[in-house]
């Protein structure tokens, strides 16, 4: 089975671990396409890796350097494609982008008898609507990657609700990402997490973007309420904003901000934390899609708790905590309820350990999405 996966997020090294996942399976001959460099992460980042001997890499010169909707391949997706005339073509995009767009026209020209797949994160319905000056544009392109597409994959269940609305017809499985394998705790460890008391004080996290749609302010204000060091770990446009908050609540001896840090580092200030919040606000356009932090700090060993915007509340399920959005008041009780209860702390410990065990691997990733396309070939020849 040869399988070309268009992903721009594979300029970062860290995103080859669900390759070298798919890799793992001996039917499978794998080529990777992506950018020479794109922006990610709040920085312009080249590809970080441009070999691996289990897969090809293939590289390709990009317009408009990381607009995830408008941006388009310049060179070598034609060539990639033409040369290594795949069984499988997986697009990690949405199917309204011109990434995408361009993927199926040359897919259709080279190899039309392969089987074409996009990914879609997008949790909120928008009838005709991109958030985009070009709507039109991305209109057409949805229609024809829909008409193309043999599949659509899914981050999360309401992702799979809103291709339904939107009329797709073809299967939807639901494959969320795996997070990396450095996040998920050996069960000994958990242990040790689940034994632990609580610091003096507690030590809150949040960990990500400073920005106002992810609710920080809620999280600050609940911090009035309730005993406990914040560690913010991030930068954003909200900072200046978040900072006079805090100041005029009088919690500045209380909360640490600490800058972005390299992937690499986050996973000690994690492991530090007693509890990570993820606090998200939705808004007219945008709902947290998934929060992989919350992921991170459940294979870690360290309870969570998030509110109800977007898919929080799928992904948390049983194993976290969940307030409505926006409500401080709620947060600080659910902080309360964490903090004075050391049994409901050690099972939700065990739980989101196990879940992410279970689920969220890339192990499991590249096992669901391989057995997907292998289903998807046995019935074009049958």
């Amino acid at each position: 089975m040869k399988i070309l996966v268009i992903d721009k997020t594979a300029v970062l090294n860290s995103s080859h671990e669900r390759y070298e996942r798919i890799t793992s399976h001996a039917e499978v001959e794998l080529c990777v396409f992506s950018p020479t460099s794109w922006h990610e992460h709040m920085r312009q980042v080249r590809a970080e890796r441009t070999h691996h001997p289990a897969y090809r890499i293939e590289l390709g010169r990009t317009f408009w350097n990381g607009s995830y909707s408008r941006g388009f391949y310049l060179t070598g997706l034609k060539r990639c494609i033409r040369d290594f005339r795949p069984d499988v073509i997986q697009l990690l995009e949405e199917p309204w982008s011109l990434f995408a767009g361009q993927a199926v026209k040359y897919a259709k020209k080279i190899v039309p008898d392969c089987r074409l797949l996009f990914y879609t994160w997008e949790n909120i319905y928008r009838e005709g609507t991109y958030c985009s000056k070009i709507d039109f544009l991305h209109r057409r392109v949805e229609a024809s990657v829909f008409e193309s597409a043999s599949s659509g994959i899914c981050a999360t269940e309401t992702a799979a609700e809103v291709l339904s609305r939107k009329g797709f017809s073809k299967p939807t499985p639901v494959i969320p990402y795996g997070i990396p394998s450095r996040f998920i705790a050996a069960e000994e460890e958990i242990h040790r997490r689940q034994a632990r008391p609580l610091s003096e004080p507690p030590r809150i996290g949040y960990i990500g973007r400073l920005l106002e749609m992810k609710g920080i302010d809620t999280l600050i204000r609940a911090l009035t309420k309730v005993e406990g060091e914040l560690i913010l770990l991030g930068s954003g446009e909200a900072e200046k904003d978040l900072r006079a908050l805090s100041a005029d609540l009088g919690l500045e001896p209380r909360i640490t901000w600490i800058s972005a840090v390299p992937p690499e580092e986050v996973i000690e200030h994690l492991r530090s934390l007693d509890v990570l919040v993820l606090p998200s606000r939705t808004t007219v356009t945008w709902a947290e899609q998934l929060g992989r932090v919350v992921l991170e700090a459940m294979g870690s060993g360290v309870p969570v708790i998030g509110s109800s915007s977007g898919s929080i509340p799928e992904v948390i399920g049983n194993s976290g905590l969940v307030f409505e959005e926006g409500n401080e008041k709620e947060l600080a009780e659910k902080l309360g309820s964490l903090f004075e209860n050391a049994d409901l702390r050690r099972g939700l410990i065990q739980l989101g350990w196990e879940k992410v065990r279970d689920r969220y691997t890339w192990r499991s990733f590249a096992d669901d999405l391989i057995h997907h396309y292998q289903s998807l070939l046995n019935e074009s020849q049958a």
